[in-house]
């Protein structure tokens, strides 16, 4: 039996991604279009390819970088499937906030940090996306949590 391509758990995983570094939500859907179109052109070549994952959070990365979305002023809107997998249900408003402050940090912490909370990759393999050093993705990761940290906290 063949298992597909990218299945919808990945392309699902993959949308969050692209909604953590736009902030927006027809942002991300514009992105992901255009990658799968991509995607469809490049059948070939991807179906036999094991890296195709990292491929595809390259060409995400890069098109949300290229077209300077974490500016947009869109407020995202975050679904996720409930725990039964019947629908889909609106994430509590403190998840809005984290998401809106998320796609303002700047880069590469914004996609270092996408990139492990969604257990897409290994560390490794992160920091080989990134071009980074093992210990360089480490800095990165504690500069972005303590910067989404503060951006979260409300001001007093």
């Amino acid at each position: 039996m063949q298992t597909a391509l990218l299945p919808n758990a990945t392309l699902s995983e993959f949308y969050r991604f692209a909604l953590l570094l736009t902030g927006n939500l027809k942002a991300a859907e514009q992105i992901m279009s255009e990658t799968l179109a991509d995607v469809e052109g490049r059948l070939g070549e991807l179906r036999h390819d094991s890296h195709r994952h990292t491929w595809l959070a390259t060409s995400i990365r890069q098109r949300c970088l290229r077209e300077n979305v974490g500016n947009m002023q869109a407020i995202p809107r975050l679904l996720r499937e409930d725990q039964a997998g019947e629908g889909k249900e609106v994430l509590e408003i403190e998840a809005f906030i984290v998401a809106q402050r998320f796609s303002t940090l700047p880069e590469p912490e914004r996609s270092a940090l996408a990139l492990f909370y969604l257990d897409l990759f290994t560390v490794e393999e992160i920091a080989q996306l990134l071009k980074l050093e093992l210990d360089e993705l480490s800095e990165l990761l504690a500069r972005g949590r303590y910067l989404l940290e503060h951006a979260i906290q409300p001001s007093v």
